[in-house]
């Protein structure tokens, strides 16, 4: 760097001191669980970054990390399904002694410290129901159809002018042009089998009953059946692409379980006011 000023020498020096000064800071991060005050606070090295009081912390539970293996995340309660607090290293496999030494001492420290004392809020029974339309005791998922419908005619279009046009990509083997001209055909057609598929809760009946293509194909699962709702966090290339809300239905007359997708979310603040309304339609709050 003998030809640069003593200025950019400097600031590439600061640049590339700053890159090690950092990785040092974020390995001495620390989590502080404060009895005391029933706070939990955050340092990045010996710098406080903010602060969670206890009552704000809905739970502390496992997930898998991307490439396999676990940790542990702190979720807070204005946002119990977002991305999380991470409270523990990744674990690569489930017998890892570091990782049964958290769960042996530092969970159970936890436990006692910030969900032994705090209060129990029973859940309220909705009357408002912000995600269904209810009709005669039936209760069917409100779904917004206009944008579904344009996405799916545009891509459809889409197949319509390339068949009109016998000179595009004339010059490329078949199958490029078979799959640049039919994908979004099926594209378009996959959004108008959501568009044309509808959920409904039967109080009456104490079924689930879903059907697809117009009403055509129509599977029915009784109340009883809905072991569980499942929270999937999705992401595409590593970046978040949204979250979502799943039905886990025993199947009796296959001895097996079934997962129905339910609704999707971007953002996940209000996953919790529909698994309320969901509760509430099968009778669980």
């Amino acid at each position: 760097m003998g030809s640069y000023s003593l200025v950019t020498k400097l600031s590439y020096s600061g640049i590339l001191l700053m890159i090690p000064l950092l990785i040092v800071l974020m390995a001495e991060s620390k989590l502080i669980f404060n009895g005391t005050d029933r706070k939990l606070y955050k340092k990045i090295g010996f710098l406080p970054v903010g602060s969670i009081p206890f009552d704000n912390i809905a739970a502390v539970t496992p997930y898998e990390v991307f490439g396999g293996g676990y940790s542990y995340s702190l979720f807070k309660k204005s946002n119990r399904h977002g991305k999380g607090l991470a409270v523990s290293s990744g674990y690569s496999k489930v017998t890892d002694p570091n990782l049964i030494q958290f769960q042996n001492e530092v969970l159970p420290k936890i436990d006692e410290l910030v969900f032994a004392n705090a209060p129990v809020i029973p859940k309220q029974t909705i009357y408002d129901f912000e995600f269904f339309k209810e009709e005669g005791g039936v209760y069917q998922l409100k779904q917004q159809k206009i944008g579904g419908v344009i996405v799916g005619l545009i891509m459809i279009g889409i197949t319509v002018a390339i068949l009109l046009n016998p000179s595009f990509m004339a010059d490329e083997n078949a199958f490029k042009r078979i799959l640049v001209t039919y994908f979004p055909l099926i594209i378009g057609l996959a959004f108008f089998y959501m568009i044309f598929s509808s959920v409904k809760f039967d109080k009456n009946q104490q079924k689930l009953i879903h059907s697809t293509f117009g009403g055509r194909r129509v599977k029915e699962y009784a109340f009883e059946d809905i072991i569980r709702f499942q929270i999937v966090r999705k992401t595409t290339n590593l970046i978040y692409s949204g979250t979502e809300v799943n039905a886990e239905i025993y199947l009796p007359s296959k001895d097996k379980m079934h997962v129905m997708s339910l609704k999707s979310f971007i953002g996940t603040k209000k996953i919790d006011r529909f698994l309320d309304e969901l509760n509430t339609i099968l009778g669980r709050i």
